[in-house]
């Protein structure tokens, strides 16, 4: 969890030039992206609210009225992002893992998941990282 933590942090501070805060309050609704740690058996959920999305397209596509699929696009390229990044700070302390494509599963509530990093982005952003551990794995 902390390679994504640390990951979350590097990567919204370098692309839009804003640092998001640590909270203590999850959300569990919003818009909802996967990626799975391909090879650690771990899958990787990330919930948006709105607003979140809405500052991050401001910032890469200068956006500020956001279509339903830009914000669904932007839930997949933070989830892409944030996981990438987290794969190539792996690899510096010499672990390894692929990454999937991400998904996009649609404005839901994330449940049974009691542990995860919870994020505030100026004031009004909320985001949530959970992750599991995939069945099988």
């Amino acid at each position: 969890m902390e390679i994504i933590k640390e990951s979350f942090f590097e990567v919204i501070k370098k692309s839009i030039g804003v640092e998001p805060e640590e909270s203590i309050i999850p959300l569990k609704r919003g818009y909802l992206a996967s990626i799975e740690m391909v090879g650690s058996g771990v899958e990787v959920f990330l919930v948006f609210n709105k607003p979140f999305l809405k500052i991050m397209c401001h910032h890469f596509l200068g956006d500020d009225d956001p279509t339903p699929e830009s914000l669904e696009d932007m839930a997949r390229e933070v989830a892409n992002l944030t996981v990438g990044h987290a794969k190539v700070i792996a690899q510096e302390h010499n672990k390894s893992f692929n990454i999937s494509t991400p998904e996009f599963l649609g404005i839901r509530t994330i449940s049974n998941y009691n542990h995860g990093i919870h994020f505030r982005l100026s004031g009004v952003g909320h985001c949530s990282i959970f992750m599991r551990n995939k069945a099988g794995a």
